[in-house]
């Protein structure tokens, strides 16, 4: 009797802007790795891949990094009637980033007849993409069970459940999606503790991506991670250095740690970090790393470990908004950091430090500072717009502030629209030149 065989697919991107900065679909790669340790045959479409062979030669974008750069865009004409009359008005013009639906639907067909579809979504707002796949995969495959998973499948299940046509909406992580997968299938998966990601299935790609933990110990009011996942789960030092092990033995050498709490325990992150520094792998770690748990330890073990895209959250240096976030860090904090980099060896020009911008009641001299104190330490500011999360300790005051209806319609949490600015995107754009000057400021010491 032949092994059951589930499709893995990861949607174009439908949104105003989008860009590569070591995205992988490791939710999905994840899932494949437990469900071909319970005897699953697994196949993975990657519509985001940059290097997939369903794009044409005029397509595939060019790529100066590994894990970086742009997507295949292609405009919408027809886009969601929320998203219309906002993008005329911030002059913004919705896209489709990714495979296009000709593409999809031919590489939907040269994949083996599944016996269960499990579609992901990344983030809330992205869901028109992974509608559109749906709608392609029940048009290709009619009698496969499809189910939706995912950041937009968990945080926002009525909706997906109402608007995606898909025969199950499946929220929450691995362990509920290997169950949902056995059900389908009629079989009892368990999940096996010492699998690894399938990342063999995105081979192709030029880096990868780990995560050496889940969840956060953290309660930050603006983060979604605790509705994604509210157990904080460090893995073993040995166990990750493995996974990178079997990621090297496919010719990867730039690895995305996708933590969002890789410095909760210092002791543990140089654990690791030594034992990844014998690899000769280029780390990075673009979702911003703790200012507190970055001790003189961990600097050397970073410098050591190969860790050379360093991105710091700081998100605002005034006090009063710090506090109200959750205390995560203070110019104390982000300056004793740079400090410890650059002793290890790190040019503190060469650190990115993250500030919010657009959160509820946040004014745009407190943005302005932030980024002028940033600065001055000599580190480069990069400004991240604030996307309400629900599920987060800030939605229920994002969804107060905002004059956009939040809590009913996903497409609203979008950052580019800034929901719960109390300016516009003409102050955004001037900030964001004063940001560039500063930039340049540091660059010349």
């Amino acid at each position: 009797m032949p092994r059951p065989g589930v499709l893995l697919v990861n949607p174009p991107i439908h949104d105003f802007a989008a860009y590569d900065f070591w995205a992988r679909p490791l939710g999905l790669l994840t899932l494949g790795g437990a469900l071909r340790a319970s005897g699953v045959a697994v196949t993975l479409l990657d519509a985001l891949d940059p290097g997939s062979p369903w794009l044409t030669a005029k397509e595939r974008p060019r790529r100066r990094q590994p894990g970086r750069g742009r997507f295949h865009r292609a405009p919408l004409h027809q886009v969601p009637g929320p998203i219309a009359e906002l993008g005329r008005r911030i002059g913004r013009r919705f896209a489709r980033y990714g495979l296009g639906p000709d593409s999809l639907v031919r590489a939907l067909e040269s994949a083996r007849p599944p016996d269960a579809v499990l579609l992901g979504c990344g983030m809330t707002y992205w869901y028109p993409g992974a509608l559109e796949t749906a709608a392609l995969v029940r048009r290709t495959w009619p009698r496969a069970p499809l189910l939706l998973g995912g950041v937009y499948a968990t945080l926002c299940p009525a909706h997906a459940a109402a608007c995606s046509g898909v025969d199950r909406v499946v929220p929450g992580g691995l362990d509920e999606a290997l169950a949902a997968v056995g059900d389908t299938l009629g079989v009892k998966l368990e999940r096996d503790p010492d699998a690894l990601p399938a990342h063999d299935l995105a081979a192709g790609v030029d880096a990868a991506a780990l995560a050496t933990s889940s969840g956060c110990p953290r309660r930050c009011a603006y983060c979604g991670v605790a509705a994604l996942a509210p157990r904080y789960r460090a893995r073993a030092p040995e166990h990750v250095e493995r996974e990178a092990r079997a990621i090297a033995a496919l010719g990867i050498r730039d690895l995305a740690l996708y933590d969002d709490a890789l410095l909760a325990r210092p002791e543990r992150a140089v654990a690791i970090l030594e034992r990844l520094a014998p690899l000769a792998l280029r780390l990075h770690a673009a979702s911003g790393l703790s200012c507190r748990g970055l001790t003189r330890e961990v600097a050397r073990a970073m410098r050591r470990g190969g860790l050379c895209t360093v991105r710091l959250g700081l998100e605002t240096a005034d006090p009063d908004t710090q506090r109200r976030l959750g205390d995560k860090a203070s110019l104390e904090d982000l300056a004793a950091a740079l400090r410890h980099l650059e002793q290890a060896g790190y040019e503190r020009r060469d650190v990115g430090v993250y500030v919010m911008a657009g959160l509820p009641r946040q004014g745009l001299a407190e943005i302005e500072d932030s980024l002028e104190r940033v600065a001055s330490l000599g580190a480069r500011p990069h400004l991240a717009e604030y996307s309400p999360v629900p599920g987060s300790p800030l939605f229920d005051e994002a969804c107060a502030a905002s004059p956009l209806p939040l809590a009913e319609e996903p497409l609203h949490h979008n950052p580019t629209l800034l929901p719960c600015a109390s300016f516009g995107h003409g102050d955004l754009a001037r900030i964001k030149v004063h940001s560039k000057e500063l930039w340049r400021r540091v660059a010349k010491t």
